[in-house]
């Protein structure tokens, strides 16, 4: 029995010499176990032109955070808001998503239950109190305000000089400019419509200066007053310039993409958009001088009001599998280093607390007009039935320029649609 005991004993010691590398002064280093990959499901409506500093953050993001594989997909805007809602509805909707502000989006989604309140998150405190309130709802922050944009009138400055034109203040002034660029067989205004954006984009830079009424969206949402009878001159406007031949003929045939490399090649003398779209026509055209002014839609002596917002939030879907990680997600983008990445990218200002935004010079003029404080968010912003309003402004759009439907069967569909929107109890969403 002890003869056995040894055998034992000693076979025992053998082995642990074996595995130790027997000299007693080395030991075997046993490689750790690859840690699993998280992919994390990021979709924004930047895609394309407008894509701006969105893979190069994802690719820093990912070397800083070796364990998270970011999967981004982006799409155009109508397609975007149509996706997300789909996704929603069927329970797959990614772990972190892009969304506009206010309660057409963050606040519609906010009140369905669909995003996470990020009140508690450590970066709130480090963004101004009117960032804040666009990216909450009820008191509470649904996601990150990663920027300020701007809508405006965008110019050719060589065109303009050639013709001896000047940034218009006034309604009249700019009819008159327009007229300026069609005699010189320019067309005065590039714009594309296949799916309305453009036109929504337009008619808010219009309205900006038209609506007046400080409590006009309280009244709308109490539906004390209506688009028909509101908006009227917004849609007469806008569309007086398709009848004087001012903007790109047969447009709902015309993507944005195209109307703004028609803008670049000079063959337009201006294109109405955001300032998120500057990067993409500098890398079309590098040596293109242009600049911005704000739709002169007010009469001679009123001034012009600028149409702005915040043009980005990321919010984090109620059910994701992948809270850290969306949570270190919005924690990188709410960094410095990285909003003035994306905020060069789409030539917007930033909204941390005390940060100075490096303007691009060919925003200068417009920018004088921001810091003035002559400013309106988005007309839609604040809209309890935002959602599909915008979309019917969309849609309608293009059958007026069809010649489809007439402005005020376009004013009347946008009331029916809020109303319909009210009784099924869709709200934003």
């Amino acid at each position: 029995m002890k003869k056995t005991n040894m055998v034992l004993l000693v076979s025992m010691i053998g082995f642990v010499l074996l595995i130790t590398g027997c000299s007693g002064s080395k030991t075997q280093i046993v490689a750790p176990l690859p840690q699993e990959i998280v992919k994390l499901r990021v979709a924004g409506f930047k895609a394309g032109s407008e894509i701006g500093a969105i893979p190069e953050l994802n690719d820093r993001f990912m070397k800083e955070n070796p364990t998270i594989k970011v999967i981004y997909e982006g799409m155009p805007g109508a397609q975007y808001t149509k996706y997300i809602r789909g996704k929603f509805a069927v329970n797959d909707a990614p772990d972190v998503i892009m969304l506009h502000p206010g309660l057409g989006e963050v606040g519609g989604y906010a009140k369905a239950g669909f995003i996470k309140d990020l009140s508690g998150e450590p970066w709130v405190g480090a963004f101004t109190t009117a960032a804040l309130e666009s990216v909450s709802y009820e008191g509470k922050v649904y996601g990150i305000p990663n920027d300020m944009v701007v809508l405006g009138v965008y110019y050719n400055k060589d065109i303009f000089e050639k013709l001896s034109l000047k940034a218009p203040s006034n309604w009249e002034e700019f009819l008159a400019v327009c007229a300026a660029l069609k005699s010189s067989g320019t067309t005065p205004i590039s714009i594309g419509n296949n799916d309305g954006w453009m036109t929504l984009a337009a008619l808010f830079t219009l309205g900006s200066s038209l609506i007046k009424d400080q409590d006009f969206d309280r009244k709308l949402n109490a539906r004390e007053i209506k688009f028909n009878g509101t908006w009227n001159e917004i849609l007469e406007k806008w569309y007086s310039l398709d009848g004087y031949g001012y903007l790109t003929p047969n447009s709902t045939k015309v993507s944005m993409d195209q109307a703004q490399k028609d803008f670049v090649e000079g063959r337009a003398g201006m294109f109405i958009n955001g300032s998120w779209t500057l990067a993409g026509i500098v890398q079309g055209n590098p040596d293109f001088e242009l600049g911005m002014f704000t739709m002169p839609a007010n009469p001679p002596g009123e001034e012009a009001i600028v149409s702005v917002n915040i043009g980005t939030t990321w919010t984090i879907n109620n059910k994701t599998n992948q809270l850290e990680a969306a949570r270190k997600y919005l924690d990188f983008w709410s960094q410095e280093q990285t909003l003035r990445q994306w905020a060069k990218s789409q030539a917007s200002f930033l909204t941390l607390q005390g940060a100075k935004s490096d303007s691009p010079k060919e925003l200068s003029d417009i920018s004088r007009s921001i810091m003035s404080g002559r400013t309106k968010e988005y007309l839609s912003n604040w809209w309890e039935q935002s959602g599909d309003v915008v979309n019917e402004i969309m849609d309608s759009a293009q059958g007026v320029y069809l010649h489809a439907l007439t402005i005020d069967q376009m004013l009347n569909n946008m009331d029916s649609t809020w109303d319909k929107s009210t009784i099924k109890g869709g709200g934003s969403q």
